[in-house]
């Protein structure tokens, strides 16, 4: 499994496990309905922002004419899909929308924060600085 993968596989194992705490609050203290509505939206999000990974991959490990075409098409793929699995279920008001939407946007401010926090060390940025700055000198 690559870096990238495993950072994806991290990060969702740890949003999940928030989101988990939070919809468990959210169905204590507001409605089963919202509760499942937010894990919902979290679960839409785990899976949209997981699959930046499929996109990452396609473009970055021996990239392709075809593999940027499937990357690109991939990103598509993923704003369709994200804006379908939230807006039809909104609009339809089959689940309520804010604690969707809330969950959906929460899992990409949890994601941006493991991203920051784990990839340099994941994927190894800044490791070579002893070599630039002797190359430099």
């Amino acid at each position: 499994m690559s870096a990238h993968w495993r950072l994806a596989v991290r990060g969702a194992i740890l949003t999940l496990a928030l989101a988990l705490l939070a919809g468990t609050a959210t169905g204590y203290y507001l409605d089963l309905v919202w509760a499942g509505a937010f894990l919902y939206g979290v679960g839409v999000g785990i899976v949209s922002f997981a699959s930046i990974a499929l996109t990452v991959s396609l473009l970055t490990v021996r990239p392709t004419a075809l593999k940027v075409l499937l990357g690109a098409a991939s990103y598509v793929g993923r704003l369709l899909f994200a804006a379908l699995a939230i807006l039809v279920p909104a609009y339809m008001e089959l689940l309520p929308a804010l604690p969707m939407v809330v969950g959906f946007a929460g899992v990409y401010v949890i994601e941006n924060v493991v991203l920051l926090l784990l990839a340099p060390r994941s994927v190894g940025v800044g490791r070579n600085k002893g070599a630039e700055r002797r190359a430099e000198a």
